[in-house]
Protein backbone atom coordinates (compact mmCIF):
# COMPACT_ATOMS: atom_id res chain seq x y z
CA UNK A 1 0.00 0.00 0.00
CA UNK A 2 1.32 3.50 -0.24
CA UNK A 3 1.73 6.20 1.77
CA UNK A 4 2.18 9.40 -0.61
CA UNK A 5 -1.33 10.06 0.35
CA UNK A 6 -1.49 9.63 3.87
CA UNK A 7 -0.98 12.60 6.32
CA UNK A 8 2.18 11.06 7.86
CA UNK A 9 4.65 8.44 6.50
CA UNK A 10 8.01 6.80 7.32
CA UNK A 11 10.16 9.53 6.97
CA UNK A 12 7.74 12.06 9.07
CA UNK A 13 8.33 9.70 12.41
CA UNK A 14 11.94 9.86 11.38
CA UNK A 15 12.61 13.52 11.42
CA UNK A 16 10.74 13.86 14.36
CA UNK A 17 13.40 11.26 16.07
CA UNK A 18 16.19 13.81 15.14
CA UNK A 19 14.60 17.07 15.77
CA UNK A 20 13.35 16.52 19.07
CA UNK A 21 14.77 13.51 21.26
CA UNK A 22 12.87 10.63 22.93
CA UNK A 23 9.63 11.97 24.59
CA UNK A 24 8.54 13.94 21.10
CA UNK A 25 9.26 11.06 19.46
CA UNK A 26 7.20 9.27 20.88
CA UNK A 27 4.28 11.95 20.75
CA UNK A 28 4.71 12.31 17.11
CA UNK A 29 4.98 8.63 16.31
CA UNK A 30 1.56 7.80 19.04
CA UNK A 31 0.10 11.34 16.35
CA UNK A 32 0.92 9.74 13.48
CA UNK A 33 -0.74 6.20 14.42
CA UNK A 34 -3.78 7.61 15.67
CA UNK A 35 -4.02 9.70 12.25
CA UNK A 36 -3.24 6.20 10.19
CA UNK A 37 -5.90 4.39 12.17
CA UNK A 38 -8.59 6.91 11.54
CA UNK A 39 -8.02 7.08 7.82
CA UNK A 40 -8.25 3.53 7.66
CA UNK A 41 -11.53 2.89 9.52
CA UNK A 42 -12.89 5.71 7.57
CA UNK A 43 -11.79 3.87 4.44
CA UNK A 44 -13.44 0.92 5.18
CA UNK A 45 -16.84 1.37 6.72
CA UNK A 46 -18.73 1.35 3.87
CA UNK A 47 -17.94 -2.05 2.70
CA UNK A 48 -19.64 -5.18 4.17
CA UNK A 49 -18.72 -7.21 6.65
CA UNK A 50 -17.29 -10.55 5.56
CA UNK A 51 -19.66 -12.09 7.65
CA UNK A 52 -22.72 -11.47 6.33
CA UNK A 53 -22.79 -12.09 2.16
CA UNK A 54 -25.19 -10.77 -0.20
CA UNK A 55 -28.28 -13.31 -0.42
CA UNK A 56 -28.11 -15.61 -3.02
CA UNK A 57 -31.42 -17.08 -5.09
CA UNK A 58 -30.26 -21.03 -4.54
CA UNK A 59 -33.05 -23.26 -5.77
CA UNK A 60 -34.04 -24.15 -2.21
CA UNK A 61 -35.03 -20.17 -1.44
CA UNK A 62 -37.26 -20.62 -4.67
CA UNK A 63 -38.84 -23.70 -3.63
CA UNK A 64 -39.78 -21.99 -0.71
CA UNK A 65 -41.42 -18.82 -2.08
CA UNK A 66 -44.90 -20.94 -2.82
CA UNK A 67 -44.33 -20.47 -6.65
CA UNK A 68 -46.83 -22.94 -8.51
CA UNK A 69 -45.28 -26.14 -9.76
CA UNK A 70 -45.24 -26.45 -13.30
CA UNK A 71 -48.32 -27.79 -15.14
CA UNK A 72 -48.49 -31.81 -15.18
CA UNK A 73 -47.23 -32.68 -18.92
CA UNK A 74 -49.61 -33.76 -21.63
CA UNK A 75 -51.34 -34.59 -23.67
CA UNK A 76 -54.24 -36.00 -21.40
CA UNK A 77 -56.17 -39.61 -23.25
CA UNK A 78 -60.00 -39.33 -23.89
CA UNK A 79 -61.58 -42.42 -22.00
CA UNK A 80 -64.77 -44.43 -23.49
CA UNK A 81 -67.59 -42.78 -25.53
CA UNK A 82 -65.00 -39.30 -25.92
CA UNK A 83 -62.63 -41.77 -28.01
CA UNK A 84 -62.54 -41.18 -31.93
CA UNK A 85 -64.15 -43.77 -33.72
CA UNK A 86 -64.99 -44.73 -37.64
CA UNK A 87 -68.17 -42.69 -37.01
CA UNK A 88 -66.24 -39.62 -36.63
CA UNK A 89 -64.76 -40.09 -40.04
CA UNK A 90 -66.36 -37.31 -41.02
CA UNK A 91 -66.10 -34.86 -37.85
CA UNK A 92 -62.29 -35.40 -38.14
CA UNK A 93 -61.96 -34.54 -41.90
CA UNK A 94 -64.00 -31.18 -41.02
CA UNK A 95 -61.68 -30.63 -38.31
CA UNK A 96 -58.57 -31.01 -40.06
CA UNK A 97 -60.17 -29.02 -43.34
CA UNK A 98 -61.74 -26.16 -41.20
CA UNK A 99 -59.54 -25.53 -37.57
CA UNK A 100 -56.87 -23.74 -38.77
CA UNK A 101 -53.41 -23.52 -36.71
CA UNK A 102 -50.68 -20.90 -37.10
CA UNK A 103 -48.26 -21.83 -38.99
CA UNK A 104 -45.49 -23.65 -36.39
CA UNK A 105 -48.35 -24.57 -34.04
CA UNK A 106 -48.18 -28.41 -33.03
CA UNK A 107 -51.35 -29.90 -34.57
CA UNK A 108 -53.05 -32.49 -31.94
CA UNK A 109 -53.19 -36.24 -33.29
CA UNK A 110 -56.69 -37.95 -33.38
CA UNK A 111 -55.56 -39.74 -30.09
CA UNK A 112 -55.30 -36.70 -28.05
CA UNK A 113 -58.99 -35.66 -29.69
CA UNK A 114 -62.02 -36.09 -27.58
CA UNK A 115 -65.16 -36.19 -28.42
CA UNK A 116 -67.26 -34.00 -26.44
CA UNK A 117 -70.68 -33.46 -28.94
CA UNK A 118 -71.56 -35.24 -31.92
CA UNK A 119 -74.02 -33.52 -34.21
CA UNK A 120 -77.37 -34.17 -35.91
CA UNK A 121 -75.28 -33.04 -39.36
CA UNK A 122 -72.58 -35.35 -40.20
CA UNK A 123 -69.11 -33.94 -39.98
CA UNK A 124 -70.17 -31.12 -37.49
CA UNK A 125 -70.14 -31.10 -33.19
CA UNK A 126 -67.46 -30.22 -30.49
CA UNK A 127 -64.11 -31.61 -29.71
CA UNK A 128 -61.43 -31.01 -27.44
CA UNK A 129 -57.93 -32.19 -26.39
CA UNK A 130 -55.60 -30.99 -22.98
CA UNK A 131 -52.18 -30.29 -23.60
CA UNK A 132 -51.01 -30.01 -19.96
CA UNK A 133 -53.42 -30.02 -16.85
CA UNK A 134 -53.55 -26.32 -16.59
CA UNK A 135 -55.16 -26.06 -20.47
CA UNK A 136 -57.93 -27.09 -22.64
CA UNK A 137 -58.63 -26.21 -26.05
CA UNK A 138 -61.63 -26.57 -27.75
CA UNK A 139 -62.89 -26.77 -31.43
CA UNK A 140 -66.50 -26.49 -32.47
CA UNK A 141 -67.63 -26.99 -36.20
CA UNK A 142 -70.48 -26.23 -37.74
CA UNK A 143 -72.08 -26.23 -40.88
CA UNK A 144 -71.55 -22.40 -41.40
CA UNK A 145 -67.96 -22.30 -39.40
CA UNK A 146 -65.93 -23.50 -36.77
CA UNK A 147 -64.40 -21.88 -33.74
CA UNK A 148 -61.26 -22.77 -31.82
CA UNK A 149 -60.21 -21.47 -28.62
CA UNK A 150 -57.95 -22.71 -25.51
CA UNK A 151 -58.41 -21.73 -22.07
CA UNK A 152 -56.37 -21.76 -19.22
CA UNK A 153 -57.14 -23.38 -15.84
CA UNK A 154 -56.46 -22.01 -12.18
CA UNK A 155 -52.57 -22.90 -11.31
CA UNK A 156 -53.51 -23.16 -7.99
CA UNK A 157 -56.67 -25.52 -7.36
CA UNK A 158 -57.91 -28.52 -5.15
CA UNK A 159 -56.38 -31.65 -6.56
CA UNK A 160 -60.69 -32.85 -6.17
CA UNK A 161 -64.02 -31.75 -6.91
CA UNK A 162 -62.21 -28.25 -9.44
CA UNK A 163 -64.65 -26.77 -11.22
CA UNK A 164 -64.24 -24.86 -14.28
CA UNK A 165 -66.95 -23.42 -15.72
CA UNK A 166 -66.70 -21.74 -19.36
CA UNK A 167 -68.63 -18.52 -21.21
CA UNK A 168 -71.28 -19.68 -23.71
CA UNK A 169 -69.43 -20.27 -26.78
CA UNK A 170 -69.48 -20.47 -30.26
CA UNK A 171 -71.58 -17.62 -31.17
CA UNK A 172 -73.91 -17.42 -34.82
CA UNK A 173 -72.36 -20.55 -35.71
CA UNK A 174 -75.94 -22.54 -36.28
CA UNK A 175 -78.12 -23.11 -39.70
CA UNK A 176 -79.52 -19.23 -40.67
CA UNK A 177 -82.57 -20.37 -40.38
CA UNK A 178 -82.60 -21.06 -37.15
CA UNK A 179 -84.30 -17.87 -34.96
CA UNK A 180 -82.34 -18.56 -31.63
CA UNK A 181 -79.18 -20.66 -32.81
CA UNK A 182 -77.78 -22.73 -29.64
CA UNK A 183 -74.78 -21.64 -27.51
CA UNK A 184 -72.33 -24.09 -26.13
CA UNK A 185 -71.24 -23.62 -22.65
CA UNK A 186 -68.16 -26.30 -21.48
CA UNK A 187 -67.74 -26.98 -17.51
CA UNK A 188 -64.51 -28.93 -16.27
CA UNK A 189 -64.91 -31.08 -13.61
CA UNK A 190 -61.28 -32.27 -12.25
CA UNK A 191 -60.94 -35.79 -10.23
CA UNK A 192 -64.79 -36.33 -9.58
CA UNK A 193 -66.59 -38.74 -11.25
CA UNK A 194 -70.64 -38.41 -12.47
CA UNK A 195 -72.80 -39.19 -13.68
CA UNK A 196 -73.73 -35.45 -14.00
CA UNK A 197 -77.29 -33.84 -14.60
CA UNK A 198 -79.23 -30.26 -13.40
CA UNK A 199 -80.01 -30.39 -9.54
CA UNK A 200 -83.96 -29.66 -10.22
CA UNK A 201 -84.09 -31.23 -14.05
CA UNK A 202 -83.03 -30.01 -17.02
CA UNK A 203 -84.20 -26.07 -17.48
CA UNK A 204 -86.34 -24.71 -19.97
CA UNK A 205 -85.50 -25.05 -23.66
CA UNK A 206 -81.94 -26.36 -22.42
CA UNK A 207 -80.26 -30.01 -23.44
CA UNK A 208 -79.45 -32.39 -20.97
CA UNK A 209 -75.60 -32.48 -20.17
CA UNK A 210 -73.33 -34.81 -21.57
CA UNK A 211 -70.09 -35.92 -20.26
CA UNK A 212 -66.32 -36.77 -21.92
CA UNK A 213 -63.78 -37.43 -20.24
CA UNK A 214 -59.89 -37.32 -20.49
CA UNK A 215 -56.88 -38.96 -18.25
CA UNK A 216 -53.07 -38.23 -17.70
CA UNK A 217 -50.92 -40.60 -17.05
CA UNK A 218 -50.72 -40.06 -13.34
CA UNK A 219 -53.98 -40.80 -13.03
CA UNK A 220 -55.59 -37.08 -12.75
CA UNK A 221 -59.18 -37.11 -14.55
CA UNK A 222 -60.59 -34.30 -16.15
CA UNK A 223 -64.55 -34.74 -16.97
CA UNK A 224 -66.07 -31.94 -19.85
CA UNK A 225 -69.62 -30.95 -19.14
CA UNK A 226 -71.08 -29.66 -22.51
CA UNK A 227 -75.01 -28.16 -22.57
CA UNK A 228 -76.38 -25.60 -24.96
CA UNK A 229 -78.96 -22.96 -24.55
CA UNK A 230 -80.61 -21.07 -26.94
CA UNK A 231 -78.95 -17.44 -27.97
CA UNK A 232 -81.50 -14.77 -26.93
CA UNK A 233 -83.68 -16.82 -24.48
CA UNK A 234 -83.45 -15.83 -20.76
CA UNK A 235 -80.80 -18.29 -19.01
CA UNK A 236 -82.33 -19.20 -15.61
CA UNK A 237 -78.85 -18.25 -13.79
CA UNK A 238 -79.42 -20.30 -10.56
CA UNK A 239 -79.19 -23.65 -12.54
CA UNK A 240 -77.12 -25.74 -10.88
CA UNK A 241 -75.44 -29.08 -11.93
CA UNK A 242 -74.32 -31.55 -9.59
CA UNK A 243 -73.04 -35.16 -9.64
CA UNK A 244 -75.00 -37.89 -8.08
CA UNK A 245 -73.62 -37.71 -4.61
CA UNK A 246 -73.90 -34.02 -4.77
CA UNK A 247 -70.62 -33.97 -3.41
CA UNK A 248 -70.00 -31.28 -6.53
CA UNK A 249 -72.40 -28.73 -7.49
CA UNK A 250 -71.86 -25.64 -9.36
CA UNK A 251 -73.67 -22.57 -11.16
CA UNK A 252 -74.06 -23.52 -14.38
CA UNK A 253 -73.88 -20.42 -16.19
CA UNK A 254 -71.63 -18.51 -14.49
CA UNK A 255 -68.41 -18.54 -15.53
CA UNK A 256 -65.40 -19.11 -13.43
CA UNK A 257 -62.53 -16.53 -13.56
CA UNK A 258 -60.06 -17.76 -15.56
CA UNK A 259 -63.02 -18.49 -18.23
CA UNK A 260 -64.05 -15.19 -18.63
Amino acid sequence: MAFENWPCSPDDGAAMISATGGWAMKRGLLACVGVMLFVVTGCTEDTPPLSSPAPSSSPASSASSGSPEPPEPGPATPLGAATVTAKDAKLIEAYRNKALFPQGQAVPATSELAVLRRGRTAGTGDLAWMPDANTYCLVSIRERASDRQCFGLAKERKPQGYVHVGRGAPHDLGSQAELHPLVLSVSVVENTSGPFAYKDGTPEHATPVQEATVRFPSGRTMTFLTYEFPEGINIPMEAEICSTSRAVCFKAFEPSAAGQ
